[in-house]
């Protein structure tokens, strides 16, 4: 029986993360994934020549943790334009960022949701998150996003119509419960690069990499049963010895192997819906906000905008995000979406798009109105030999499942270096 360093359990970004690590320190891994493919949360199907990914997820260019792991260039990435499109009262406004854009937020600042005053607060938000490095931001006084933007004293418009679906996009919930160290840390993020699409699709980044790993560590259809100390038993009933175990799972997925582990299991979800196009109802690579603030839809893009790619030529793919809780089905979701789109963009424009797919996704992210951000000498095992690490333990980020994966398997390699030395 094959003896492992290290056996991971669970194929999304954070195991893919630990196991390059572990890698690169020299140990013997195994990663044992339950699914036919790695990737977690972020995958792609392809769907009669479109690629359609689960819910709307971008890739934000100054995450620290993804720049250390990630090839940029081989993803191809392309970046979102620095601003969105906000629908408002039957019309389109184009709000661009004032840094990256100082002409076109001169010229198209003006709207009837937002105020001079909104601007300045804009202005100081960005000049606060810049001066606060990653670490301090997690440091601060903790609060609800929404109490953070009212104390910043942002008028209500603004709030309702940009800030709710901008952010409500990011953290998939309207309420903007999620810890607003949250916020400052993505508007930091914002701030200093932007969001992008590789052109693969966002299953590109876990595929990425596990290209990186030796042939042979990642087992594909391999579901577990269960764990003890220096042991996995799989559910075909076959056992793996190992000196350490590290659980990347779902956190409610945990609860499986260790049911007496306590957390907090509460995720957001998300309904995307995607349509096909003859041509796209507008061509700037940007993200299309509700800022009416009514009706299902939360926000709007166009992946072929940024990558041609993403579906058969001369088409246009169009994704819309549904955030709020919702017991329609999904025939009746479609209905009320067609009807909302109809009223944004026509009905002579909206009548020839084909729906192609419809994503219910319960378990999209971690709910988090509080966060802790783990020091990275501070880690320890759960219990003997046994760690965990991803999103639910850190931030709900990319940034947050790779930056877990990886200061947890330092402290794995630290342990068992202190094992041999027993």
């Amino acid at each position: 029986m094959d003896k492992f360093d290290v056996v991971i359990i669970g194929g999304g970004v954070s195991g893919l993360t630990a196991a390059l690590c572990l890698q690169q320190e020299g140990m013997k891994v195994k990663l044992l994934e339950a699914t036919d493919r790695v990737g977690g949360r972020m995958k792609t199907d392809k769907v009669q020549g479109y690629l359609l990914d689960r819910g709307f997820q971008v890739l934000l260019t100054s995450y620290p943790e993804t720049q250390k792991f990630l090839d940029y260039n081989q993803l191809e990435l392309r970046n979102f334009y620095p601003g969105s499109k906000v629908y408002y009262k039957n019309e389109f406004y184009q709000f661009a960022d004032p840094f990256r854009k100082p002409i076109e937020s001169l010229r198209k600042f003006s709207n009837p949701f937002s105020n001079f005053g909104d601007k300045l607060k804009i202005v100081g938000l960005r000049n606060r998150t810049r001066r606060l490095s990653v670490e301090d931001i997690f440091k601060q006084k903790e609060k609800a996003t929404i109490d953070y933007l009212r104390e910043w004293n942002f008028s209500k418009s603004m709030i309702d119509s940009f800030f709710r679906p901008f952010l409500g996009g990011i953290f998939l919930e309207p309420d903007l419960l999620t810890s607003s160290r949250m916020f400052e840390f993505v508007f930091k993020m914002f701030g200093k690069g932007y969001g992008a699409l590789p052109k693969d699709g966002i299953e590109a980044i876990p595929k990425q990499l596990a290209s990186k790993l030796k042939d042979g560590v990642i087992s594909l259809n391999t579901e577990v049963k269960q764990i003890e100390d220096g042991s996995v038993i799989l559910e075909g009933g076959d056992e793996i010895r190992t000196a350490a175990i590290l659980i990347a799972t779902e956190g409610p997925a945990i609860n499986k192997l260790i049911p007496e582990y306590e957390m907090d299991t509460n995720m957001n979800g998300v309904r995307c819906l995607y349509f096909s196009a003859d041509s796209s109802p507008y061509e700037e690579p940007l993200i299309m906000l509700n800022g009416s603030g009514a009706g299902w839809i939360n926000n709007i893009h166009i992946p072929t905008n940024l990558h041609p790619e993403y579906a058969p030529a001369g088409k246009a793919l169009i994704c819309v995000s549904v955030i709020k809780p919702c017991t329609l089905t999904d025939t009746e979701l479609y209905i009320a979406v067609r009807d909302e789109l109809d009223e944004m963009f026509g009905k002579n424009v909206v009548s020839e798009w084909i729906h192609l797919k419809t994503y219910s996704i319960k378990n999209a992210l971690p709910a988090k109105s509080s966060i802790s951000y783990p020091k990275e000498k501070e880690i320890s095992a759960y219990k003997k030999g046994i760690f965990i690490c991803g999103d639910h333990v850190h931030d709900a980020s990319i940034n947050g499942s790779m930056r877990s994966a990886r200061i947890t398997a330092d402290a794995i390699s630290w342990h068992l270096a202190l094992a041999v030395n027993q």
